[in-house]
């Protein structure tokens, strides 16, 4: 179909300015971080500013369900959610009811401007070659969890290759449970087809794609110690699979077909 044809030099097109920018958001949030100092307005900008002017010209339309599990005050909350691509995090930061502050790893932060805009914005970095000092990043964010911010991490620890769920790591889970929070399991599905781990071209070969997000209802980490970790893991794989297999059966159902 001729759309779909037309999607590769789009994606040619989206890509090169989804980074020119990102480079100047970078700017921007670091002189609202820095100078401006506005939690709200930093907020807004990120939705508004940065991640749907990444999403929404690449032709993704986003579903979000389960938005009534969100609490949209008090005391934050951990999001863990399926990681497949890049574009999980403008998606995320784009669609979901509350703000919130991603855990990235720490080659990231190396990025000029763009490392800086993150740290200045609250990002926990996350060095995946040292447990210890990932720990230590978790600790220190639970005086932010008790004042109402929100995190995400993606328990698989990185992007998965292909349609289904990784491995869940357990530092997460540790977190989740020394701070005494709700973890709220969020699957996407569709990401994986949007933008590839073996691609950084956006969208190639449909017009447009739908991504759908499920929020789950939210597990008390409360509800578990140290010692019965395994069973907070198998309680959060086991609302996010059925979740992300119907999910991804839905979309393979009903692709849409385009004509011009």
């Amino acid at each position: 179909m001729l759309l779909d044809l037309l999607s590769y030099p789009r994606a040619v097109i989206v890509t090169a300015a989804g980074v020119l920018h990102t480079f100047i958001m970078s700017l921007v949030m670091l002189f609202l971080a820095v100078v401006v100092r506005n939690i709200d307005l930093i907020n807004w900008a990120i939705v508004w500013l940065w991640s749907r002017p990444l999403v929404v010209p690449a032709g993704v339309r986003v579903e979000v369900r389960g938005a009534e599990n969100v609490r949209l005050k008090d005391k934050g909350f951990l999001i863990l959610f399926n990681h497949s691509s890049l574009i999980d995090i403008p998606i995320l930061y784009g669609y979901f009811p509350r703000p919130f502050r991603f855990g990235a790893k720490i080659e990231l932060f190396k990025i000029p401007f763009f490392g800086r805009a993150m740290a200045a914005c609250g990002v926990l970095p996350i060095d995946r070659g040292s447990r210890s000092k990932v720990m230590r990043v978790y600790d220190s964010a639970i005086a932010r969890i008790n004042n109402g911010e929100c995190f995400a991490l993606a328990p698989e620890g990185t992007r998965q290759s292909d349609v289904h769920l990784g491995k869940f790591k357990r530092g997460p889970f540790e977190f989740a449970i020394n701070a005494q929070m709700d973890i709220v399991p969020v699957v996407l599905a569709g990401a994986l087809k949007v933008l590839p781990k073996s691609t950084y071209l956006m969208n190639m070969g449909r017009w447009r794609r739908k991504v759908i997000m499920e929020i789950t209802p939210p597990i008390p980490a409360a509800d578990f110690t140290l010692d019965t970790l395994e069973q907070l893991q198998e309680r959060v794989r086991g609302q996010m699979e059925p979740a992300f297999i119907r999910a991804n059966q839905e979309l393979t159902t009903t692709a849409p077909q385009l004509v011009l």
